[in-house]
């Protein structure tokens, strides 16, 4: 299995207006898109990888669904 650790700026309030996190998410991947960024990441073994804020919540909501049904499967409790 595949693992990835994933990491997400900002996650806001549902009340931020679109506009605000719309101009957020494009810095974001502006900066990470930038070569100096891209390097300083890649040179401690990570990949950036800029997504939508609509991509991220899937990202996170499907890593959700995956761990829980490990996690029964597993019969792990929380504690």
């Amino acid at each position: 299995m595949k693992m990835s650790v994933w990491a997400g700026l900002p996650l806001t309030s549902a009340s931020v207006p679109r506009a605000i996190i719309a101009k957020l998410n494009r810095e974001i991947v502006r900066i990470l898109s930038e070569p100096d960024a891209k390097q300083r990441w890649t040179s401690i073994g990570l990949q950036p990888q800029p997504t939508t804020p609509e991509g991220f919540d899937r990202l996170i909501r499907d890593d959700v669904a995956t761990f829980s049904k490990i996690a029964r499967g597993a019969n792990i409790k929380a504690e």
